[in-house]
């Protein structure tokens, strides 16, 4: 039973918000223990559909002769549960580079003020689309330390409106204790992410609620945030532009007799040669990650098919490469590598190949199909340039062939580029 006589404080920086049924609020509590939400919060005048998106409420004669009514921003999301603002977030924080790229196309850039890593938000996709900006990753603070800790102190100076993060992953590999998620949440700004880049390992947590949680697809993250931020419309001019995209792509596939077999080698682990090269199965064993996407849409032929035991990885020499002898080599992360800490990483990787007596006998190399791969932190915008470049890297009969990073001119481009700039600067 609600209690007539408990109070509330009036809020200060951020308005009340509900987040899992619980009321919170920053370092305040909107609501008292035993009350109902619709006790403690007014009801929104929007509610999520089935997809994600805000849909606005048939208006009353009432609430459309008062100016004064308020208007709430509601989405939910696996595993934090729903979240109802009553203003758009400002300022957020997100882990890698997944979520800063869907909140980018969603013309939220500009809010970013930290993340888990900003090293790894791979921006330079932006610079091929008109108008489109984004933080410098120099000027974002990241909030967790180099000996896998977080940051409290950091976080909590930053006092972010939305930490677009899933929890698990910063409790389980960061160390951060239940409870301070919890205050976090309560004092900070509420959780509202979905790790869903691979499949999750053992260890990884189940917060708040202990269940197990489901996978979201790329696509799925869109109208959740669009909702959370009152960007239903822009969210949806992405989705109209991404999917019949992917769709494309998809149909265009060559038969299977036709496909080039590949193989997707670590893009950092052997430009010294030491002892090998790593290769990634570049299939997902669960259908909704979204970290090597763009290879299931392709559907690949994977030259190393059936040599993983059950990893996610294996490690060759010289001669396991030949002896699989992959038509095309992808380095993953390449795109990153191309410049680390001053080093181009991937020529270094390449030139090896080249050099060696086996490794030059490999079909890749003998026919010089050795390619930069994508970052597997990839939204909507990073994921079209790289299902468009691996589809140029694979398939150059159907696709064209790939020019090099950044080459490729407007008749051979694969998706509306200025469409895209459109969308994500609000024009559309």
């Amino acid at each position: 039973m609600g209690d007539d006589s408990c109070q509330q404080e009036a809020p200060t920086r951020r308005k009340y918000l509900r987040y899992g049924g619980a009321v919170v609020g920053t370092g305040l509590i909107a609501g008292c223990i035993g009350q109902s939400d619709s006790e403690s919060t007014p009801e929104p005048t929007g509610t999520e559909s089935s997809s994600g998106t805000e849909t606005e409420a048939e208006p009353t004669p009432e609430s459309t002769s008062t100016p004064t009514e308020e208007t709430s921003y509601t989405a939910t999301m696996p595993p934090v549960g729903e979240l109802t603002l009553d203003e758009p977030p400002s300022s957020w924080v997100g882990s890698y580079g997944f979520t800063a790229d869907v909140l980018t196309a969603l013309g939220q850039a500009d809010s970013a003020v930290g993340m888990a890593n900003p090293q790894f938000w791979y921006q330079g996709f932006y610079d091929f689309l008109d108008g489109v900006t984004a933080p410098a990753k120099e000027e974002l603070t990241k909030f967790t330390t180099a000996d896998r800790n977080i940051d409290l102190e950091v976080l909590y100076d930053l006092d972010p409106d939305l930490i677009a993060v899933d929890p698990n992953p910063i409790i389980s590999i960061f160390g951060l204790d239940k409870q301070k998620a919890k205050e976090i949440r309560e004092n900070v700004a509420p959780w509202f992410g979905n790790g869903s880049r691979r499949k999750r390992f053992g260890g990884w947590t189940q917060w708040p609620d202990g269940e197990p949680y489901p996978y979201l697809s790329l696509p799925e993250y869109i109208p959740k945030y669009a909702a959370l931020f009152g960007e239903e419309k822009r969210g949806q001019a992405l989705l109209d532009l991404y999917e019949p995209f992917i769709e494309d792509i998809r149909s265009r596939v060559p038969p299977e007799s036709e496909r080039r077999s590949m193989a997707l080698v670590n893009g950092r682990y052997n430009p010294e040669n030491r002892d090998g090269w790593v290769v990634y199965n570049p299939k997902s064993e669960i259908e909704k990650t979204w970290g090597k996407k763009q290879y299931r849409d392709l559907n690949v032929v994977d030259a190393f098919e059936g040599a993983y035991s059950g990893q996610s990885s294996i490690k060759v020499d010289f001669e396991g490469m030949l002896e699989y002898n992959p038509d095309v080599i992808i380095f993953n992360f390449g795109i990153t590598y191309r410049d680390f800490q001053g080093t181009n990483l991937i020529q270094k990787q390449q030139e090896l190949l080249q050099n060696h007596p086996v490794g030059k006998e490999v079909t890749a190399v003998k026919n010089d199909e050795l390619y930069v791969g994508g970052t597997p932190y990839q939204g909507p915008i990073i994921n079209m340039f790289q299902t468009e470049m691996a589809a140029k890297q694979l398939y150059p009969d159907e696709f064209g062939s790939y020019p090099g990073y950044g080459e490729i001119s407007e008749s051979e481009q694969l998706f509306d580029r200025q469409r895209l700039s459109d969308i994500i600067n609000g024009t559309f």
